[in-house]
């Protein structure tokens, strides 16, 4: 589960609602809608609903908590004790303040995100059908993203009281049981290794351990259970030996870097362009530069001296990004070969000062390399990863790529998951120095945070500490005005301008492109002109 969230406000005063939560919605990037029903659709089941407590703020729908539980079970709620937009505003800024989202901190007792990554990849109850047979009404706790070997962190102070260390004698492999205030305990499992000891004090936030996939487990993660005694025996809980749902008093991670944590030099995301995936730039590549006034551009391996050289002088900031390719899809490649194929074209443009390098394209896709060159996503990861610390071995400054995939679901003999593979290709992409992001639409709609225009926030969710490029956009929808187009891209490229850990966006408006998204020659110049008066 990647975490989403959305506000619903009540319709009777709406824009005085929306003001209340402007600073809240620039921080987090939350949603707003007036409708119930949008809220409940809205990436469901993935989302966080945060609405207010208004008394007869949601018409018909007198007790708004209560609607939700009876038709969508499946969402989690944030209700706000606020009666008012004023009360709003006020819990809102104390959330600021605190850096708690979700207001987790208000309570007695909650709990620290224990893993690195904002991302929960099982919840608490999920698929009853498997855990029924352990004697549990569904998943006894909550999985969260965690990597071979990453930190394990503890939620609450407290003392140790067992520390299990055989990998193999218990379902939870090595693991960690911590006791807290008020007869809360927590158990930490699958790790790698623990790193307390019986009877040690630990603090809230402190590591504890590192992760991995011992015990009864598919894959790295961390499992997190949370007990309160005689819970089971109060009927606070269906579920048997005092197991409690954790959810409620997880305080989500504030993980918002700015591009300096990122060590991007820039700034800020820089407008960028792409042509041809194939072919040099040339003069007009170079007329379609100087028009847009494009501050970023992604290279072809086989780019000239020539343009190089171009693009420095109507710019000496260009920004130059150049992707390595083979052809993948062909015959299988090993990852030496490809080396040998595309290290003289990385030498020629290495000397001429590029400095940054996508290591080939779409990966999931079946005649990029997927299912042949690699056998999975987990393969490619590896396949980069001996990629990369084959080159870094010649080329000390270049800083490497993870490609962007192809977005969108699997599709049989020709595409992989985008998320999954992202997900199962961890390895490679941690040994990256920064992560692509393809994101494409054909409506206004897909532009937004509904659509995969918007694909590269999925990225992020998974990889928070890496320096993120929007190495593709583009509105691919055939017959599109021109200004339609225009309007949605100076519309993304400003969106993005100031977003933490994305440091260019290219999109398919120089000439040679392949797919199609720019129209004909006179389109393609008419849109870089409108570009090229950008106000940002």
């Amino acid at each position: 589960m990647r975490q989403y969230q959305i506000i619903l406000l009540p319709q009777d005063g709406y824009w005085n609602w929306v003001r209340a939560c402007k600073d809240y919605v620039l921080t987090y990037g939350a949603q707003l809608t007036p409708d119930p029903a949008s809220a409940a659709a809205f990436r469901a089941p993935r989302q966080v609903v945060t609405f207010p407590l208004a008394p007869g703020g949601f018409l018909d729908r007198e007790d708004i908590e209560a609607w939700f539980r009876a038709n969508h079970p499946e969402v989690d709620l944030d209700p706000i004790e606020a009666s008012s937009p004023e009360q709003l505003e006020q819990a809102l800024a104390k959330r600021l303040k605190d850096k708690d989202r979700f207001g987790r901190r208000q309570g007695s007792f909650y709990l620290l995100w224990p893993t690195e990554y904002p991302v929960i990849t099982q919840k608490f109850g999920a698929n009853p059908q498997i855990y029924r047979k352990f004697g549990f009404p569904g998943h006894e706790g909550v999985d969260f993203r965690a990597l071979p070997n990453t930190k394990i962190f503890a939620c609450a102070d407290g003392e140790v009281y067992q520390v299990h260390t055989n990998p193999k004698s218990h379902a939870y492999g090595i693991h960690v049981r911590i006791r807290h205030a008020d007869g809360y305990r927590t158990v930490y499992a699958h790790l790698a290794k623990a790193l307390v000891s019986l009877g040690q004090a630990v603090k809230a936030g402190q590591v504890i351990g590192a992760a991995d996939s011992t015990g009864a487990s598919v894959g790295s993660h961390l499992h997190l259970s949370l007990k309160r005694d005689y819970a089971t025996q109060r009927g606070e809980t269906n579920y048997p030996k005092d197991i409690i749902d954790p959810t409620g008093l997880l305080v989500w991670p504030d993980s918002a870097k700015t591009l300096a944590e990122y060590g991007w030099y820039a700034g800020r995301c820089l407008v960028g362009a792409f042509g041809s995936s194939r072919e040099p730039l040339g003069a007009a590549g170079l007329e379609g530069v100087a028009t847009a006034r494009f501050e970023a551009i992604r290279l072809v391996q086989t780019e000239t001296k020539e343009t190089v050289e171009g693009l420095r002088s109507l710019n000496p900031a260009c920004f130059m990004l150049a992707r390595l390719t083979a052809a993948c899809g062909e015959a299988a490649i090993s990852a030496g070969q490809f080396r040998s194929q595309v290290e003289p074209h990385l030498g020629r443009l290495y000397r001429l000062g590029v400095r940054h390098f996508e290591i080939h394209t779409s990966p999931n896709l079946q005649f990029e390399g997927w299912g042949r060159s690699w056998p999975d996503a987990a393969g490619f990861g590896r396949w980069f990863t001996e990629v990369a610390a084959g080159l870094r071995g010649s080329f000390a400054e270049a800083r490497f790529g993870f490609p962007g995939v192809s977005p969108g679901g699997f599709v049989s003999g020709q595409r992989a998951d985008a998320l999954q593979f992202l997900e199962d290709a961890a390895e490679g992409v941690q040994s990256s120095d920064w992560v692509g992001a393809n994101c494409y639409w054909t409506d206004p709609v897909g532009m937004d945070s509904l659509g995969q225009g918007r694909f590269y926030e999925e990225v992020r969710l998974l990889f928070p500490d890496k320096l993120l490029f929007v190495t593709e956009f583009g509105n691919t929808a055939p017959g599109t005005a021109l200004e339609q187009k225009a309007r949605q891209y100076l519309d993304y490229y400003r969106s993005l301008r100031e977003v933490p850990g994305i440091g260019a966006a290219f999109a398919e408006t120089l000439p040679g492109g392949t797919l199609g998204l720019a129209g004909s020659p006179s389109d393609l110049g008419a849109l870089q002109q409108i570009i090229g008066r950008r106000e940002f």
